[in-house]
């Protein structure tokens, strides 16, 4: 036989090509991967993305390797800086114009980046435990931060656009599915990777140093911490009073860290009882996560005044001690606007204070602390007086507080922080009697082991900033000293928790770098698409969008309950609430972030979506269709959805609206989708390379990342392969896979939307035997032994089995072997074909291959269902020009 093959060089690599073969197909089976957003190997090559340009010699420009055919001697190159930024421009040209969110304004605006819209998703399935797994990876400290944290998800949550009063309760969310898996006797535990041999030393016990020890414990490093306190939580404990944060709360996240084999050391102060020299000779790195605990004053004339106490003090003191300040028949001034000032007054209230004040410079609206704090500080009888400033604090004969002069003020020109500077008002001093004063309005870190370290590095050297905060790199977190790191408040300041969190997986990221001897490079963010890079989002865009649904709010102790230390959030009642909560989610992140191939693409090409600005296109997205989904604000208009719906299906129900920059996909004649011809058998959505048509689910999709089921479609017997897309057993979606009945992979509406039943929790899954006229569930193993005991019992023909239709042919024929070999009767038939004769066995013993139907001259199809022989139609429809007598345009729809 005479070799027909090409002589091609690829790369430099003398390679043999096919005629007719395309340069993207040769790379393909070289393995050399071309970026391609246009190409669908069920159709015909047609160029319209040119992202996967490649040069060939001879030819002017780059051209596109989809449709480009090859030819003897043909010299290719796939990859230079060249290639490169014409794929990247082609991009950016597309991103341009697509106003879509990639994830949801609540994970960009997380600064652990906590996957927020995927563990709502899990939690509205039930999944807590999982829930609880996905949040963990960024963030571990979930039953903390469900009831400490600032939330700024909750600000940017664009439910409130929609005039409910109230975002969707991300945090009330987050608590209930981690106290859920606390409680839980199979609570998720992640898995700890093989020991790397090396130790890692972390100074302080506080989110910083706890979640350092969580990410690099299981990374195989062995985690010690040492901790100056009696007890774990740094701030966490000795900061948040226990009325929002019990102590067992912590304890049991804390414990949950320790059983991955972190260890920690209490009453350990570096510089004092263990020198930084022999932390140096026994560990591999330190992580340096020391806080912001040293308190400050009022800042006015008088502040050393007995009875003045920083506020961080006076809450400290209480936790160590272990005893409440009794302030009966006393008057508190609180000074500050933070969560400490609130924490403050609010642990005044239950040390049953008379009155208290919180004095702050500004107004409510400026304040940094949660409102939510704010609102129950009110209710619990905390006075405010806004837009006043301690001026003096004047003293009695002891040198005690006696009372406090203020001046009021105004608000002027916006400070560095962006908020309006406070502005004193000439002659409008006053003065308050009170008995004590807490200072809540800053902190500062204490380095004061710097020395100690010094003497004994090595190399490098520590330092510390202008605002006297550990110095280090900002991309990596790495200090002075090559093998020491830092993170957390004693790094930015006064900050929060879940910044503190964050910081610590960088550190963390960093210092297993170090360790394993890798660059330190810094994560680097996936490309995102943001809606935000268009235009502000405002509510006349998303009110009458969406059905009003008010939030669930969170029980609470009442007011005068409150005069002690018991937890005042109570937590959502069950399952129920939390259910309801998660369908609040207006799932502003796309669907497809883990499948896209243009986020994909751009983040490895580095594309920016504002680099091409102007004029965009704005769509309402398409839910008409019970099945399918269209949003073309994601459409790059590859034309693969029309084309597949024609060119193989051969439905015709898309089409391209318009033309140039207004073109767009819709259903033909401008028609609901499901008026259309379309089979709804959802090829559209298997070859769109975007979150452009998507599946419309009943349930929250995510996104999440979900494991993969290979097996047979149940729904008839032609035995298509599909993949069962689940997590931990809830399927949220069916692709088709290529077998051996469908070799090109495609599979009808059956298979692709029918598999909400596998989600069904009443569905049976085990045996199941009447007992006195109910059923039972018993084991497998019982029901064999049962079955084989009916059929033993009674003559052979006395037995008759009964296939179900929807069973493959394959377990058919398994039945039907069982029937005749094993129980000897020929009694076997189907509930399907009933009464129907032997005229079906007749026709199917007749049947030809399906590969000989192209010879056929002319072809009938009577009593079937079309849509659910997608397998046979598909190979009609793509061999038509070789049936003379069936022009593609003739098939049924």
């Amino acid at each position: 036989m005479a070799d027909n093959s090409l002589n091609i060089i690829l790369n430099g690599n003398i390679v043999k090509g096919h005629p007719g073969e395309t340069i993207l197909t040769l790379a393909n089976r070289h393995g050399i991967e071309i970026p391609t957003l246009c190409n669908d190997d069920r159709l015909e090559p047609f160029t319209s993305c040119y992202v996967c340009v490649v040069e060939v010699e001879g030819m002017r420009g780059h051209q596109p390797s989809c449709s480009t055919k090859l030819t003897e001697g043909m010299k290719i190159i796939t990859d230079n800086e060249g290639i490169r930024k014409s794929r990247k421009m082609a991009l950016e040209l597309m991103l341009s114009n697509h106003y879509a969110d990639c994830i949801g304004p609540c994970k960009q605006t997380c600064p652990a980046g906590v996957d927020v819209q995927g563990y709502i998703s899990l939690i509205d399935k039930g999944q807590y435990s999982e829930a609880v797994a996905l949040i963990k990876e960024t963030n571990p400290l979930p039953a903390i931060c469900g009831r400490v944290c600032v939330r700024p998800c909750e600000t940017e949550c664009r439910r409130n656009l929609l005039d409910e009063g109230a975002p969707v309760g991300i945090d009330y969310l987050k608590r209930f599915a981690s106290d859920f898996d606390l409680a839980s006797p199979d609570k998720y535990v992640p898995v700890v990777k093989p020991s790397t041999g090396k130790r890692v030393a972390v100074i302080g016990a506080g989110p910083g140093g706890l979640s350092v020890g969580h990410f690099m414990q299981i990374e195989g490093h062995q985690v010690d911490i040492y901790e100056a306190a009696p007890k774990p939580g740094g701030w966490l404990r000795y900061g948040i009073p226990e009325y929002r944060l019990p102590n067992d709360i912590l304890d049991q996240e804390v414990k949950n860290i320790t059983d991955l084999g972190v260890n920690i050391f209490y009453n350990k102060k570096l510089g004092e009882n263990i020198s930084y020299q022999e932390l140096k000779s026994t560990y591999d790195a330190t992580v340096l996560t020391i806080g912001s605990q040293k308190g400050t004053g009022v800042g006015c004339e008088g502040d050393d005044a007995g009875n003045v106490f920083s506020g961080i003090d006076f809450l400290k003191n209480m936790e160590v001690t272990g005893q409440r300040y009794d302030f009966r028949g006393k008057t508190i001034a609180v000074v500050g606007g933070g969560n400490t000032a609130m924490d403050c007054c609010r642990t005044s209230i239950r040390c049953k204070a008379d009155k208290v004040y919180v004095i702050y410079r500004r107004t409510e609206k400026e304040m940094p602390a949660n409102p939510i704090e704010i609102h129950e500080s009110k209710l619990e009888g905390v006075e405010y007086l806004f837009l006043t400033l301690p001026k003096k604090i004047n003293k009695n004969d002891l040198g005690e507080v006696a009372s406090v002069t203020c001046i009021k003020m105004e608000l002027g020109e916006p400070d560095a922080s962006g908020r309006r500077r406070p502005v004193p008002v000439e002659g409008s001093d006053f003065e308050i009697k009170v008995d004590f004063i807490l200072a809540a309005i800053g902190q500062k870190t204490d380095v004061n082991f710097i020395d100690d370290i010094n003497a004994h590095t090595g190399s490098g050297e520590l330092k510390v900033n202008k605002w006297g905060d550990i110095d280090v790199d900002k991309s990596t977190l790495q200090t002075g000293i090559p093998s020491m790191f830092a993170a957390g408040d004693g790094v930015s300041g006064p900050a929060t928790i879940i910044e503190a969190i964050a910081q610590a997986r960088i550190a963390s990221t960093s210092a297993h770098q170090f360790l394993m001897g890798l660059p330190l490079q810094p994560g680097k963010k996936p490309f995102t698409s943001k809606r935000d890079n268009f235009k502000k989002q405002q509510k006349e865009a998303y009110l009458g969008g969406f059905d009003t649904q008010v939030r669930e709010e969170m029980p609470t102790l009442p007011a005068d309950a409150r005069f002690n230390f018991n937890e005042v959030e109570l937590g959502y009642a069950g399952a129920d609430v939390a259910h309801h909560e998660a369908q609040r989610c207006l799932e502003c992140g796309c669907v497809a972030f883990f499948d896209c191939d243009l986020q994909k693409y751009s983040n490895e090409y580095n594309a920016l979506q504002n680099s091409f600005e102007g004029e965009f296109r704005e769509y309402q997205v398409d839910f008409r269709h019970p099945y399918i989904e269209i949003d073309n604000n994601k459409c790059i208009l590859c034309a693969r959805c029309v084309r597949i719906c024609h060119e193989v299906v051969g439905a015709n129900a898309l089409g391209l609206i318009n033309r140039g920059f207004h073109t767009y996909v819709a259903p033909s004649m401008g028609e609901a989708l499901q008026d259309t011809p379309c089979e709804s058998c959802g090829m559209c959505i298997s070859t769109c390379p975007t979150g452009a048509i998507t599946e419309n689910v009943l349930f929250k999709p995510g996104p999440v990342r979900t494991e993969t089921v290979d097996t047979i479609c149940n729904y008839c017997s032609v035995g298509c392969s599909i993949s069962l897309r689940h997590k931990n057993g809830f399927v949220m979606g069916v692709k088709g896979k290529p077998g051996l009945i469908n070799s090109d992979g495609n599979i009808c509406k059956y298979p692709k939307f029918g598999y909400q039943y596998l989600n069904d929790l009443n569905r049976i899954t085990k045996p199941m035997l009447k007992v006195d006229g109910k059923f039972e569930e018993i084991s497998f193993p019982a029901a064999f032994r049962l079955i084989h005991e009916k059929i033993k019992s009674v003559k052979p023909d006395e037995n008759a089995f009964f296939g179900g239709a929807r069973l493959s042919n394959e377990e058919l024929y398994l039945i039907h072997k069982l029937a005749r070999a094993a129980a000897k009767t020929n009694n076997v038939g189907s509930f399907h074909y009933l009464g129907r004769g032997e005229g079906y066995r007749a026709n199917g013993e007749m049947n030809a291959p399906l590969a000989e139907i192209v010879h056929a001259s002319a072809i009938y199809m009577l009593g079937t269902e079309i849509n659910r022989d997608h397998a046979v139609v598909g190979f009609m429809v793509q061999n038509a020009r070789y049936l003379k007598k069936i022009p593609v345009s003739a098939l049924p729809a």
